[in-house]
C-alpha cells in the first residue's frame, strides 16, 4: 500500500470531531509524505489545521455545518504532543470562583510553553506564558484558586475573598490550600493565615 494512502486510512480511523497529533499518525510513512497528505488534506478541507503538529477532522451537522471539539480538547492534545503545562487563566478561574463577575471574552489558557495563538475555524485559543513557578499543582482546584489570586494580585486578595473561595470549594479542598502556602507569593499566604487564625479566634 502507497504511505499516502496508509495515511488517508489512518486519518479516517480518527473519529469526526476529534482533534490529533500528526505524531499520532503516520507509522511507516516517512516524514516528508506525511506532511504533503496532510497539507493535501487541510486544502481539500478534510481537516483542519490547529497548529503546529495539531489537526482536528471536523464534524458535519445539518443546519450547522462544521462543528469542532471544545477548546478543552485542543488542549489535552498540545499537552500530549509538547508536554508544556496548560492550565485555565486567571480570569476564568476569578470567574469560576464567583471573585469576578466579568465573563472572560477570549480564551485564554496559561502555558509554560511559548506564548502562541491558535486558530481553528471561528474558535481562537491564546496560549500565554508563565512561569512554571506560578502553577502549583496544575489540573487541580489548587492551581485554579492560586491562579486567581495571581490575577486578582494582592491588593485585591483579602480575607473577602479567602471566604468567597472557602465558600465554593469542598472543606477538604480548601484545607488543601494550606499544604501550599509555601509556594505561593508572601502577600497571597499571608491572606490565607490571617484568615486562618481569625477563623479558629471565632
Amino acid at each position: 500500500m502507497k504511505e499516502i494512502e496508509l495515511v488517508q486510512n489512518q486519518v479516517n480511523r480518527i473519529p469526526r470531531g476529534k482533534p490529533f497529533a500528526m505524531s499520532s499518525i503516520g507509522e511507516g510513512v516517512s516524514y516528508a509524505n506525511l506532511r504533503q497528505v496532510l497539507s493535501r488534506l487541510v486544502k481539500a478541507g478534510e481537516v483542519m489545521r490547529a497548529t503546529r503538529g495539531i489537526y482536528v477532522r471536523p464534524k458535519e451537522v445539518p443546519y450547522l455545518g462544521k462543528v469542532l471539539p471544545a477548546s478543552e480538547e485542543i488542549i489535552k492534545t498540545i499537552t500530549k504532543q509538547t508536554g508544556e503545562i496548560i492550565a485555565v487563566h486567571g480570569a476564568e478561574a476569578a470567574y469560576r470562583l464567583s471573585l469576578s463577575t466579568q465573563v472572560p471574552m477570549q480564551t485564554i489558557y496559561y502555558t509554560t510553553g511559548n506564548t502562541r495563538h491558535i486558530k481553528v475555524g471561528n474558535l481562537e485559543i491564546i496560549l500565554k506564558h508563565i512561569s512554571p513557578s506560578k502553577l502549583v499543582k496544575p489540573g487541580t482546584t489548587t492551581c485554579l484558586v492560586i491562579s486567581a489570586l495571581w490575577y486578582l494580585g494582592k491588593y485585591e486578595v483579602n480575607l473577602e475573598a479567602i471566604a468567597k473561595i472557602k465558600q465554593r470549594l469542598k472543606s477538604e479542598e480548601f484545607s488543601k490550600l494550606y499544604k501550599y502556602i509555601e509556594n505561593m507569593p508572601a502577600w497571597m499566604a499571608e491572606t490565607f493565615k490571617q484568615y486562618q487564625r481569625e477563623n479558629e479566634n471565632g
